[in-house]
């Protein structure tokens, strides 16, 4: 199986064997076999490996697919995956294997969890991030706040994905300003904490902003392959040698949301942006304002950091309503090798410092 990508599917509806043979040729050659030259079909066809019915369930499919499909590319990879067939009802992603010949060339996270505790300086605790926000803020508040965050020990200090290049906040203004902010904050403590601003400006101008915020005192990235594209994932750590990339899930939940098609978010979350080379994986963890169940939520973290060939485990990143009180329930599920993402219940109070040396606490006696 050296050479083999192993999809697994689940198939809604009747004749299941029928859909997955017609999954099989539409993801690999998109053209009835028989029309196909002979070449083509031993080279380069899909194959249904096993359909297993489940009472009640949809059926899973395994289809195996020539590795040689995807070119060594990620995005090839996706357009293998689920291409088409994303157009159609009652088809679901659920698990993959990929070879490690195509892992060794999608190359995965450059720091992982190792590089992100030697940056941060956190060598075996639980990691701990919040986001700058509301949109509103101007590049003054923001830098004010990331102080606050960053002075109380927090590790990483993002950039919520809503902001941009708004007036009120303007990005060659607000990143200096807040990297300028946080450098303070650890010459202050000793700390080492972190800023990752937001990179949203359209792909003509996705690198000019990268470059922009590693001079400008960042330490990385967040970047949003929803919107950018997963080859920006992978693209930003190119361009960021040495910094995190930090992926957000704005945009993919339409992947996830239904229960019949799309992507598990073990594998979109945890497996697809591992590869594309993320270093945390943001989700939603259950608890909060959406949707994902414990269950689901423990897998992603599961898929981000198992064994996968050579690569690198991803940090998974659990965030969406997150609060100070449910940390050490959180610390516990999910283990220390976590980037807990906690928002807007820092500001309650409206002493943010203290609400984040009150985190810090809240993990160190958990």
């Amino acid at each position: 199986m050296g050479h083999i990508i192993t999809a697994v599917y689940e198939i809604a509806g009747e004749d299941a064997a029928r859909r997955a043979a017609l999954v099989a040729v539409e993801q690999s050659h998109e053209l009835p076999t028989e029309l196909a030259p002979a070449n083509a079909v031993r080279d380069s066809l899909a194959h249904v490996r096993a359909v297993v019915e489940q009472p009640g369930l949809p059926a899973l499919a395994t289809v195996d697919y020539p590795a040689d499909l995807a070119g060594g590319e990620l995005g090839q990879l996706l357009v293998l995956l689920l291409g088409n067939v994303s157009l159609q009802d009652g088809v679901r992603l659920v698990d993959l294997t990929v070879p490690a010949a195509l892992a060794g060339a999608l190359r995965g996270p450059r720091l992982g969890v190792a590089g992100v505790r030697a940056l941060v300086g956190e060598p075996e605790g639980a990691l701990l991030a919040t986001a700058l926000k509301p949109v509103g803020m101007t590049g003054e508040q923001l830098a004010a706040l990331a102080y606050d965050v960053a002075a109380g020990g927090l590790h990483v200090v993002k950039e919520d994905q809503g902001l941009a290049d708004q007036p009120w906040a303007p990005f060659a203004e607000r990143v200096p300003r807040v990297a300028e902010a946080v450098r303070r904050a650890n010459d202050h403590t000793g700390g080492h904490s972190v800023y990752l601003p937001v990179v949203n400006g359209g792909a003509a101008r996705f690198a000019e902003q990268i470059h922009f915020v590693r001079r400008a005192g960042a330490h990385g990235v967040l970047v949003m392959p929803g919107i950018a594209g997963f080859g920006a994932v992978a693209h930003a750590a190119k361009l960021f040698e040495g910094g995190i990339v930090l992926a957000h899930p704005s945009f993919l939940g339409g992947f996830t949301a239904s229960a019949g098609h799309g992507i598990a978010p073990d594998v979109l979350f945890g497996t697809l942006l591992r590869l594309a080379g993320a270093d945390a994986s943001i989700f939603p963890s259950w608890g909060g304002r959406f949707s994902l169940t414990r269950t689901q939520c423990l897998a992603i973290a599961d898929a981000a950091r198992r064994p996968l060939h050579d690569l690198a485990p991803t940090l998974p990143t659990p965030g969406g309503g997150m609060s100070i009180d449910r940390a050490p329930e959180l610390l516990e599920a999910y283990g220390p090798d976590t980037l807990f993402l906690v928002g807007g219940d820092l500001r309650r109070g409206d002493d943010p410092r203290r609400a984040a040396e009150r985190l810090v606490g809240a993990v160190r006696r958990g």
